[in-house]
């Protein structure tokens, strides 16, 4: 499942550097960014996005609640899918855990302990409606500046079309510093608005890890979680975003199913 995985982190990652030099060549047939992305006609936006332009011009306009559809069907039937198989900053990320092995440099990773999910969870919803909040009162975008998702597809467009970044670039080799010497994963974990807006989208229905209540409690998958949880019990948490590690790295799963994604 890793394997099938990374395949589509890169197949998601090309469309930043392929859009905008197809559009140099002129077609236009697919254009935009992740925030807001065109394909033939059927636009496709970030929900925090679309929530930013909501609150910044307060008004609601069809189109704009209609370019997220796509985007809430696959949060509804797939859960958060897209943090771990799609964004290319999780993947990002990735490399970094592997890099950082390979350089035999200490851990960052905590240990899963109840309070350090609770003050996850907590900060990522703060982080959420703060900002939120701010952007209804200063009006900018301020979630879309400072989210590393879409400050790579916007910077990757200004390079390739325009040949220049911007100072928005910036915040990125910061974020790249801290995530690689001092914090473990600290924007998925404690800020991303575009995960916690995901995770508000899905339900018990959508798919997810579930647990057959029978293994030999050798918590592996706990070891393994990039998201620091318990995928036994925490299966249904809004952290949670289906990278399917703990299936993966599961020995009883060898022997039964013990964990696996479920859809209700």
């Amino acid at each position: 499942m890793n394997k099938l995985r990374k395949i589509m982190q890169f197949m998601f990652l090309a469309p930043l550097f392929i859009v905008p030099i197809l559009n140099l060549l002129e077609i236009y047939f697919i254009k935009g960014t992740y925030i807001s992305l065109d394909i033939g006609g059927v636009s496709i936006s970030d929900p925090v996005a679309v929530l930013q332009a909501l609150f910044i011009s307060h008004s609601v306009r069809p189109v704009m609640l209609a370019s997220v559809a796509i985007p809430a069907l696959i949060v509804i039937l797939f859960g958060r899918i897209w943090c771990s198989w799609a964004c290319p900053y999780y993947l990002m990320l990735d490399g970094f855990e592997k890099l950082r092995k390979k350089l035999k440099m200490k851990p960052l990773k905590p240990k899963y302990s109840p309070e350090i999910k609770r003050k996850a969870n907590i900060s990522r919803l703060a982080v959420f409606i703060i900002g939120l909040i701010i952007v209804g009162i200063a009006g900018i975008p301020l979630m879309y500046l400072i989210s590393p998702p879409s400050i790579m597809s916007s910077q990757a467009v200004l390079l390739i079309k325009y040949t220049y970044i911007t100072a928005e670039f910036i915040l990125l080799p910061v974020l790249v510093i801290i995530e690689f010497f001092f914090g473990y994963r600290i924007w998925c974990r404690y800020v991303c608005p575009t995960g916690t807006c995901l995770s508000l989208m899905q339900s018990k229905f959508s798919m997810h890890v579930e647990y057959s209540g029978n293994c030999s409690k050798c918590q592996k998958c706990v070891q393994i979680c990039p998201m620091i949880l318990d995928p036994k019990t925490d299966n249904l948490s809004s952290a949670c975003n289906n990278c399917g590690e703990c299936i993966s790295s599961c020995p009883d799963n060898q022997k039964k199913p013990t964990l696996y994604f479920k859809s209700h």
